[in-house]
């Protein structure tokens, strides 16, 4: 008599207790067919983010075998196929951002940068990135299915202002100009002096009497001599402008005379017929 009325309390906590498992489990199997349909329908329409959450729940171990075996399959397939974005700002300086708000497509994505690659659905989406100064960007990417680390990278803020521009090229002109100039002035004394030696030695060689020249050896002595006068007037005036721009112009990076490879010279050539000034040189 005791062991039985022992055994009807326990069999009265057992029985409620099977009948409480036995809706849980019609629950659960419900839950699983649910995820199982509905992540279908979202792998349908490319939010595979959404529907790999749904895999997992169908793919649990307390689903029926034949659902959780196709969701396992199903959420590989998925996971493949994610992709994801690793976002990452720069300063204008250069440097590397940390506390920048990320929000894509009007929704909140992150709230730092971390270097990390965030799953997201495939398709175009509008990046708005703003640094804790308030500077903001807006930036329209499309995010490749499958690709697992699509980088999207931006710039926040303007480079740094540089300082006062250091031009040399008005100096270096300047200096090109002197050198070209004293050379230029240092062959016409040359060619000056050289048709002035021409112009004596017309003159001494000459058939004169009485300070009377053959008028053709008269005109070829005043030739030279004009050339001579011209040359060393108009060199020695070249020249001393040449030196006063190289000992008195602007200074610049490089006082170097100018490559003799280069550049325009002035020969004097002097020919039967008279002497010139003739330019040479390669560029």
């Amino acid at each position: 008599m005791k062991s039985r009325f022992f055994t009807l309390p326990l069999l009265g906590l057992i029985v409620p207790a099977m009948l409480a498992a036995a809706p849980a489990r019609a629950d659960d199997k419900a839950a699983c067919l649910d995820a199982a349909s509905k992540g279908q329908k979202l792998r349908a329409t490319h939010k595979l983010v959404e529907a790999r959450d749904l895999f997992r729940v169908c793919a649990a171990a307390g689903c029926p075998s034949v659902v959780q075996s196709d969701c396992v399959t199903w959420l590989a397939q998925v996971d493949a196929a994610v992709p994801g974005v690793v976002v990452s700002a720069k300063s204008g300086a250069g440097l590397d951002l940390i506390d920048v708000k990320v929000t894509v497509d009007g929704q909140p994505f992150l709230t730092k940068l971390d270097g990390q690659a965030v799953p997201m659905n495939a398709g175009a989406h509008a990046f708005h990135f703003e640094a804790p100064d308030g500077t903001a960007l807006d930036r329209d990417v499309m995010v490749t299915e499958g690709q697992k680390s699509q980088v999207v990278s931006v710039v926040l803020g303007a480079p740094p202002a540089a300082g006062p521009a250091t031009s040399t090229s008005g100096t270096s002109t300047l200096r090109t100009v002197g050198w070209v100039a004293g050379g230029v002035g240092v062959a016409g004394v040359a060619l000056g002096a050289v048709f002035g030696i021409v112009a004596v030695s017309d003159k001494s060689s000459a058939h004169c009497t009485n300070n009377l020249c053959d008028p053709g050896t008269s005109s070829g002595i005043k030739s030279s001599a004009l050339i001579a006068d011209v040359g060393i007037i108009g060199g020695g005036v070249l020249l001393a402008g040449g030196v006063a721009l190289l000992l008195f112009g602007p200074k610049g990076a490089s006082t170097a005379a100018p490559d003799p490879a280069h550049g325009v010279r002035v020969v004097p050539v002097v020919t039967a017929s008279g002497g010139q000034l003739v330019a040479v040189g390669s560029f």
